[in-house]
Order: C-alpha cells, then structure tokens, then sequence
C-alpha cells in the first residue's frame, strides 16, 4: 500500500487501492484527510473506475459523495459505468447505482462501444436489462 500522497509505479494512490477493495471506511479517512477522490493513475483509472470494477457499492457512494465524477474516462474512454457493467456477472446494483448517479449510458470509448452497447453484448449474463430502454420515439 502506498502513502495517502504517494503514488506507486501504476501512479496508483491509496485512494485507489481502497477503492479496490471496497474499503469505504478507509476511503472515508483518506478523503477527510485531503486525499483527491478523482486522481488519475498511469491508465487514466480514477478509484471510481476501480470501485466500479469491484463491484463496491458502499466505496462508490462515498467517492461520489466526494465529487467523483460518474462519467470519468480512462485513456479507453472507458467510464466507470463501463467497468461496472463488465465486472458485473448479472448483478444489476452498481449499474443502477451509476445510472441514478447520472452516468451516461450512451457515452461511447475510443473503440466506440457504450456502456448499454457493451450490457447487449455480453452473452452469458443479461446485462441489458438493468439499462432503461431507449426512447427513439421522442427525437
């Protein structure tokens, strides 16, 4: 583990590694200690990236109750939306939790797949159906 300010050879901080780990307490002492909830590390991951990833529920509501942003991307454009559906196995809580947070399900990465894009994709797990449907009718 590195120290609150430190950053290790990933240009990950403390904060990240808390968040990876779903320690919302701990997350809750770096931040109230000064620590920043939206540092990128070397890949462009902020903790929120790697909380999603977790599928850490309690780190992600303290991060953006920090002022994490929901729509961060990676040097990917990966959002933490898109990690939380990738990490997802069918559980539909942090999805939801993003969604109510304001992430953009639409918002495309470099390769030009969004999130909702990537939950029709995945084929052992139905993904999709934690996205609200599109409403084309409207335009």
């Amino acid at each position: 583990m590195v120290g609150m300010a430190e950053r290790d050879v990933l240009g990950r901080t403390a904060v990240h590694y808390a968040a990876a780990d779903g320690d919302a307490d701990a997350l809750r002492v770096l931040l109230a200690e000064g620590a920043a909830p939206g540092e990128a590390d070397a890949a462009g991951w902020m903790p929120l990236h790697s909380a999603a990833q977790a599928q850490a529920p309690a780190a992600v509501e303290v991060l953006l109750a920090a002022g994490a942003s929901c729509d961060a991307a990676d040097r990917h454009g990966n959002t933490p939306l898109s990690k939380a559906v990738f990490g997802s196995r069918g559980e539909g809580t942090m999805i939801r939790l993003l969604l109510e947070a304001g992430a953009d399900p639409d918002r495309e990465n470099g390769q030009g797949v969004s999130p909702r894009a990537l939950a029709e994709r995945i084929a052992n797990y139905d993904v999709a159906a934690f996205f609200p449907t599109e409403d084309r009718t409207s335009s």
